[in-house]
């Protein structure tokens, strides 16, 4: 069997590299469909692997019901408690709770009380947050409201939601209904 040497110096350069430290309160803050998502690791970071983010859904505040077709993802209930309706399936995430969702399942979740929701979200393969990037808002402040949305803006989003695999249940301009019946 071949060995490669490599000296101390060499394998700490190798291995830091890639490593990232985040703390609480940094990344890049978005507005999204009225919830706020930090990016706090960047497909650019992970060599393509995932992405990760951190979600605030305020209370009564849902996600349009969607397939997505380039990743896998998993949430991480950090606070609060959100309704999801995944498939036929709807059931209770509260805090402390996994839920994995693999590519083409139809997924939708909903704060439905008067309590902030928040999760920790990652994306596999890596990529997804050019679609934040691209639709979301950044915040006046650190405690700003969410900004209202132009049709013609709902609209946009809708359209490119597509380029970055993303259908939506039941919407005009999606072919997300030919997936699921």
């Amino acid at each position: 069997m071949d060995q490669v040497s490599i000296s101390a110096s060499q394998f700490h350069a190798l291995t830091m590299q890639n490593v990232k430290i985040v703390q609480p309160g940094e990344g890049i803050s978005l507005w999204f469909f009225g919830m706020l998502v930090t990016l706090k690791a960047l497909a650019n970071e992970t060599g393509d692997s995932y992405t990760l983010y951190e979600v605030m859904v305020p209370p009564g505040q849902s996600l349009p019901k969607h397939i997505r077709t380039h990743e896998d993802e998993t949430y991480y209930m950090l606070d609060g408690e959100l309704i999801w309706i995944v498939g036929d399936q709807e059931f209770y995430a509260t805090k402390g709770s996994f839920v994995h969702l693999p590519r083409f399942v139809p997924r939708t979740f909903k704060n439905k009380t008067n309590r902030t929701a928040y999760m920790l979200c990652s994306c596999a393969p890596g990529g997804f947050e050019k679609y934040f990037l691209s639709f979301g808002k950044m915040p006046s402040t650190s405690d700003s409201l969410p900004p209202e949305y132009t049709d013609d803006e709902i609209d946009l989003a809708f359209k490119m939601a597509e380029e970055y695999g993303i259908l939506f249940v039941g919407h005009q301009n999606s072919s997300a209904d030919s997936l699921i019946t």
